[in-house]
């Protein structure tokens, strides 16, 4: 029996991913995401983080990036430890912008 294209996936329940994708200088952050295929195209799908943009615009709202325009990633073990990393990129950015004074 041959295994379908979706079985090697990975499984990032209870994770929380940064996602960065072809031509776009932001990263997409989703958390307990899943694969969920809309017409013929597959698309990771989560829950936006607090945290994810300056405004927090779109925190607590579902999220999709399509698969296929991922170039890469990082797993952090869950929202506790994401919320720890972000954290500290934003102490280090008020540091940096502190010593350009």
């Amino acid at each position: 029996m041959k295994k379908k294209k979706r079985d090697k996936l990975p499984n990032f329940s209870g994770k929380c991913l940064s996602i960065t994708i072809r031509d776009d200088s932001v990263s997409h952050d989703l958390f307990d995401p899943h694969f969920e295929q809309q017409g013929n195209i597959l698309f990771i799908v989560g829950t936006i983080p607090k945290g994810a943009s300056d405004s927090d615009w779109s925190a607590k709202k579902v999220g999709a990036v399509a698969w296929d325009r991922v170039t890469d990633y990082f797993v952090f073990d869950g929202l506790e430890d994401y919320e720890k990393a972000i954290k500290r990129s934003k102490e280090y950015r008020s540091k940096k912008k502190k010593k350009k004074k």
